[in-house]
Parts: C-alpha cells; sequence; structure tokens
C-alpha cells in the first residue's frame, strides 16, 4: 500500500517563527505569530491590529489564492488548511497598509513505498 505523505517545506523557517516589524509613523508594530498545525494546516495569530490589514496566500505567479480581512482588533486568530493547494511555492502575506510580512513555503507530496513480510 502506497503511503502519500504531504510535507510543508514552509515553515521554512516558519515552524516557531515570530516576526516583528515596526511601524515607521505612530511607534505601533505589526505582531504576527505563525504555528505549524497537523495535517497542512497552520495558526496565523496577529496582536494589536491598529488598522484594517489583509492575509493573502499567493502562488509563485504572484496570483492571489486566497484573501481575507482583517479588522482593527486587539488579537486576531486563524486557522489556514493548505491540504487543498498543489505541490509548488507559495507566499503568505499580511499588509496594513504601511507594513508588509512576506513568507515563502513550499508544498511537496512524496510517495513512500516499503515492503513488509506477510506471515503465514
Amino acid at each position: 500500500m502506497k503511503k502519500i505523505v504531504l510535507m510543508l517545506a514552509v515553515l521554512v523557517g516558519v515552524s516557531t517563527a515570530n516576526f516583528t516589524i515596526a511601524g515607521e509613523n505612530n511607534g505601533s508594530k505589526l505582531n504576527v505569530e505563525l504555528s505549524p498545525l497537523n495535517n497542512l494546516q497552520f495558526k496565523l495569530v496577529l496582536d494589536q491590529v491598529d488598522t484594517k490589514s489583509t492575509v493573502q496566500i499567493r502562488d509563485y505567479t504572484g496570483a492571489v489564492i486566497y484573501t481575507v480581512s482583517v479588522p482593527k482588533s486587539e488579537k486576531f486568530t486563524k486557522i489556514f488548511d493548505l491540504s487543498n493547494l498543489r505541490d509548488g511555492s507559495y507566499v503568505f502575506q499580511v499588509n496594513n497598509g504601511k507594513q508588509r510580512i512576506e513568507k515563502q513555503f513550499e508544498i511537496n507530496t512524496e510517495v513512500k513505498r516499503v515492503a513488509t513480510q506477510v506471515l503465514n
């Protein structure tokens, strides 16, 4: 039996990465935390969203695959399921108009074949 293992090489450093980008004009910070979960999912947490923001997933050509608006709030959390994306390179982008954070990730499918002994 073939066992298909989907891997997110995203997490190319994203696995437990925290990103903080300092704001230029008002001294505010855009705090973004990405945490990998099981089965091609990861959790996005935005702290202190001072202005309306957007979250997008783009493919290697720059085409927008997914977009969501983030309202002004103290904390925004969303779990993204990437299991419906094909193998390839993608960019995860958070933009609040003044600051933009981009993180590239890849989805790769690996087929693993194994031989086992059958006992009679």
